[in-house]
């Protein structure tokens, strides 16, 4: 398995001066990344640990993160689709991943099956109706429900009025005047 070196993270950060990295730590894109539940010897949290600790103003990129919600995998299944077992990345791992560094995350894949899973429950049940914004609505009600629990599962649910935008000239000058450099130990 190729992992992220937190010593080659660190030598990259300090020769490019990048402000977000992202890091291998076991996970990959897609609703199959684990054929059993992941445990550390896979999933490895601890090394966004180690890499936080080396470069900890570096915003880690957290790729392949969804936790491929088993409840709407089965719900696809029950209504004739074919998701064959998998295991995601549990939320809670990507919240201890957040604690350390990461501030991306990805989670279409979580988006993509709750609305397949939405959808298909949605023209089995009424299989008459033909007007796709009543199913497009039913997935859109299942992907609000995935947003909103990830929200809240990161912190970052009630935070947008915390958010000062700045204008580029201003994030010009922090970048130009070195407040925003790399902090690589």
């Amino acid at each position: 398995m190729l992992l992220t070196d937190p010593d080659e993270a660190a030598d990259f950060v300090r020769q490019t001066q990048v402000d977000a990295l992202a890091i291998a730590i076991g996970t990959s894109h897609g609703a199959y990344k684990f054929t059993r539940k992941p445990t550390g010897q896979v999933l490895r949290i601890d090394r966004v640990k180690d890499i936080h600790q080396r470069i900890p103003n570096i915003h880690l990129v957290m790729h392949g993160s969804s936790s491929v919600p088993e409840d709407w995998a089965q719900m696809i299944n029950d209504y004739g689709g074919d998701i064959g077992q998998t295991y995601g990345v549990p939320v809670e791992e990507i919240a201890e991943g957040i604690r350390h560094g990461v501030r991306k995350v990805n989670i279409d894949t979580d988006l993509r099956i709750a609305s397949y899973g939405a959808m298909r429950k949605f023209m089995a049940e009424d299989r008459k109706n033909f007007d796709p914004r009543k199913l497009y609505k039913a997935a859109q009600t299942a992907m609000t429900a995935i947003c909103r629990a990830r929200y809240e599962a990161f912190g970052a649910a009630g935070q947008a009025a915390k958010l000062k935008p700045l204008r580029l000239e201003e994030m010009s000058r922090r970048y130009a005047q070195g407040e925003l450099d790399p902090i690589v130990r």
